[in-house]
């Protein structure tokens, strides 16, 4: 009997472990991946805008010493002439010739402007000195049209000789052609390009150089009576009264045409002078009934370092 009641609980707890249900193993579920981002919609990128206006180079200077400049930056429409001006404060000599070519500024980019038919230059080189100016008319009528508003580049070469050697540099120069500026003066005056180098208020060259431009074709005066003005806060001009005891003789002396070059003692006129920009102006004319003067600015500088030449080129 007791046998068989095991038998019987035992039937019964088989029974009712089967009708349980077994618990599953868990089975990792991966989380869903995001959406894809949309590509971003592509960026139209501008062509790069092209420059309305160059970079002007008013001074050209090949070798330490020598300067080329126009007289002017701007330029009236219409322009004929233009004044070349060789400046050269070095011990060597330098050959120039009258060829010259010219380009415009154009939609960005240099385009050449071509001259009339049969134009012929001279085939000769001109001798630049040391220590000279020397100035040259650039005829600009002789292109196949006249220059209206823009920009543009005249091109040239100068020569440095040396016993047997040569050697060829090309210059460039840029001027602008605006309805409003005026043309090159009858009379005018070049002094220097590149500041002048001064020592406690005394030029380290003792004595400035000045040429006198004389266009009008034939021979004029000037009188040898300097005014010196100095550049004040405000852009006016101040004038710089002389030394004691100097003294002028009053005559005018002969202008020739084309020019003449000469230099002025800066110390024993006005004595030191302070940093800044200058102008000086002497009477000019065919005749001394008018004021008319030829005015030529430069500016004066200490450099940081005093000892030692060259400080100025």
């Amino acid at each position: 009997m007791r046998k068989i009641l095991m038998l019987l609980l035992t039937a019964a707890m088989c029974l009712t472990a089967c009708g349980k249900d077994a618990p599953l193993p868990e089975v990792p579920v991966e989380p869903e991946a995001p959406p894809a981002a949309a590509a971003p919609e592509a960026v139209p990128v501008p062509a790069p805008a092209t420059p309305e206006e160059p970079e002007m180079v008013t001074v050209w200077s090949g070798w330490p010493g020598v300067t080329l400049s126009l007289l002017q930056e701007n330029y009236p429409v219409g322009v004929q002439e233009i004044t070349l001006v060789l400046d050269n404060r070095s011990e060597m000599e330098f050959d120039y010739g009258e060829h010259f070519s010219c380009q415009k500024f154009v939609d960005g980019a240099w385009q050449p402007v071509e001259f009339q038919d049969k134009v012929f230059f001279h085939d000769i080189a001109w001798i630049l000195e040391a220590d000279s100016v020397r100035k040259l008319r650039l005829n600009m009528g002789c292109l196949e049209q006249p220059l209206d508003e823009g920009f543009y580049r005249l091109t040239g070469e100068i020569i440095y000789r040396a016993d047997s050697m040569a050697e060829l540099e090309a210059w460039q120069l840029d001027f602008r052609v605006k309805a409003e500026a005026q043309p090159e003066p009858d009379y005018a005056m070049y002094i220097s390009k590149k500041p002048v180098p001064t020592v406690d208020g005394c030029l380290v060259t003792d004595r400035l150089p000045v040429y006198l431009i004389n266009n009008t074709g034939k021979d004029g005066q000037v009188l040898h009576i300097p005014h010196l003005e100095r550049r004040n806060e405000t852009g006016g001009w101040e004038e710089i009264p002389y030394q004691d005891n100097v003294g002028f003789c009053g005559t005018p002396d002969p202008l020739p045409a084309g020019g003449a070059e000469w230099s002025e003692d800066m110390l024993y006129l006005w004595g030191a002078l302070e940093d800044g920009r200058y102008r000086l102006s002497y009477k000019v004319g065919d005749t001394f009934d008018t004021e008319e003067r030829a005015y030529g600015e430069f500016t004066l500088y200490t450099p940081e370092e005093n000892h030692g030449l060259p400080l100025a080129e």
